[in-house]
């Protein structure tokens, strides 16, 4: 079989944990995975009714691409409440759409990108896999960009080389990021913008964490624009209800950005964009519409961080993240403490080389595990004691502290 473009993309994380696990034996007793970010909240009552109340007529219609009408209400009230937008800011009736899943509308859009000879798309090193499988998809090829602690877990947009910026056609980022839950500034925002209109490249930003926060709520993409006056600006903007409203299952998030870019995305979707059923559409708006069952979820959140900090404190190069809800570890090698924390723990993580592409600097993710704090504030308060003593009796470090 001829080899394709695909081939040269990374391996999924998951993938290469179940190969890496699949060969060990962990302890008699419970066992417990920290590896996988999906959300174990409760998801909203008053959306988990809507579905069951659901008119089965629903089923077998096609849903309007662009939303229903009370989806395009809920979704658009939030944006502008949340971020203060001005009103004619998301004017245009294409400039908010439905997603079945982030993941789908961040792979699309690398489609919409401006062509140019010997394409390339930037993304954050650690970085979601699907940034990559887009930029191949759409015939350009991945620079991954390392966001490293001195870098504040934020990509060094100032490592791009002339060339490569002449050459880039799309720019991937995350705020707060996945792993590491920094926040991008309205400072670091700006200046990706900028460098986005002067170049000539399409900047997409993927805001899936944004309403899980540990002080300040993060700034978005969104407002840089509205500053300006810029509607039509070359950015589409990334939400979703899997991680804000524990609803990953409903499959269910939004896209906007400014006009040029959002009418070619309607395009695009009109062709080839999976429909949201209409039974999700109603469960969507009501979520989208409700703001006090977030703060719960974000509340939760911050009480698993606290137990975090009480047992981790300055080991492991333990910090607060600012949003989201993973731990990114420092144990000096990741993947060696995977296998070791399964076989004599029974607990499941990360390791940061698998969500790092290999750079210049090596695997900067390669120190690291990713712990996922999805469960249950009870399951985590036996768990993380459990690992950090299985890291300690292993003799893991952080290397950066030694």
């Amino acid at each position: 079989m001829q080899t394709g473009p695909f081939d040269a993309l990374p391996a999924s994380p998951f993938a290469r944990l179940r190969r890496l696990l699949a060969p060990l034996t962990p302890p008699d007793g419970e066992t417990v995975s920290l590896a996988l970010g999906e959300p174990q909240h409760a998801p909203p009552g008053f959306a988990m009714e809507a579905l069951r109340h659901a008119a089965a007529a629903d089923y077998g219609r096609y849903p309007p691409i662009g939303g229903t009408d009370e989806w395009q209400k809920a979704a658009r009230h939030w944006l502008t409440t949340r971020f203060a937008l001005s009103a004619d800011l998301l004017a245009e009736e294409t400039q908010v759409l439905p997603l079945s899943g982030t993941r789908e509308g961040l792979f699309l859009a690398a489609q919409l990108a401006p062509q140019k000879s010997d394409g390339l798309m930037a993304m954050p090193n650690p970085f979601y896999q699907v940034y990559a499988s887009a930029a191949v998809a759409a015939g350009a090829t991945p620079v991954y960009l390392d966001a490293p602690q001195e870098a504040g877990f934020l990509p060094d947009l100032g490592a791009l080389s002339a060339d490569e910026l002449t050459r880039l056609r799309a720019l991937y980022l995350c705020s707060p990021a996945n792993p590491q839950g920094a926040i991008a500034s309205e400072a670091y925002l700006q200046s990706a913008y900028q460098l986005a209109k002067q170049q000539g490249f399409l900047l997409l930003v993927d805001e899936c964490y944004s309403e899980i926060y540990d002080a300040a709520p993060p700034p978005s993409i969104l407002q840089i624009i509205d500053a300006a006056q810029d509607a039509d600006a070359p950015v589409l903007v990334f939400h979703s209800l899997s991680k804000r409203s524990n609803l990953a299952g409903l499959r269910s998030g939004l896209v906007t950005g400014g006009r040029s870019a959002m009418a070619a995305f309607h395009k695009l979707r009109m062709v080839a964009g999976p429909q949201t059923p209409l039974p999700s559409l109603q469960a969507a708006a009501l979520a989208w519409a409700d703001t006090a069952h977030v703060a719960d979820n974000r509340a939760l959140y911050r009480r698993k961080i606290d137990l975090a900090e009480q047992i981790f404190a300055d080991s492991y190069g333990f910090y607060r993240p600012q949003g989201g809800f993973f731990l990114w570890l420092r144990v000096g090698d990741g993947e060696k403490a995977a296998a070791h924390l399964w076989r004599h723990a029974g607990l499941r993580v990360l390791p940061g080389a698998y969500l790092t592409q290999d750079t210049a600097a090596g695997n900067i993710g390669a120190p690291y595990i990713r712990v996922a704090l999805v469960a249950g504030l009870e399951d985590l308060q036996a768990a993380l004691p459990r690992l950090k003593q299985a890291l300690d009796e292993g003799g893991f470090a952080d290397e950066a502290a030694a």
